[in-house]
């Protein structure tokens, strides 16, 4: 897992300026859930979209960013 804080509320360099990811409550603190398996929610806090993905599989910028009007870029 990268060591990007997945807290919901923090910008992630490199992605979308309104995306979040947070990871989920119960996979966090389950001993059982593989790191790459934990589950992620990510979200445009500006369209109010959320995916649920994995570590794994995590997008490497909001999906919709080919569409959305308000993609801003962060470096």
């Amino acid at each position: 897992m990268s060591s990007t804080v997945l807290d919901g509320q923090t910008q992630i360099r490199g992605k979308c300026l309104y995306w979040r990811e947070r990871m989920d409550d119960y996979d966090r603190w389950d001993p059982d859930v593989r790191p790459r398996d934990k589950r992620v929610l990510g979200s445009c806090f500006v369209e109010g979209k959320l995916w649920q993905v994995t570590v794994a599989t995590l997008p490497e910028d909001c999906p919709e960013r080919e569409h959305c009007r308000y993609h801003i870029q962060m470096y």
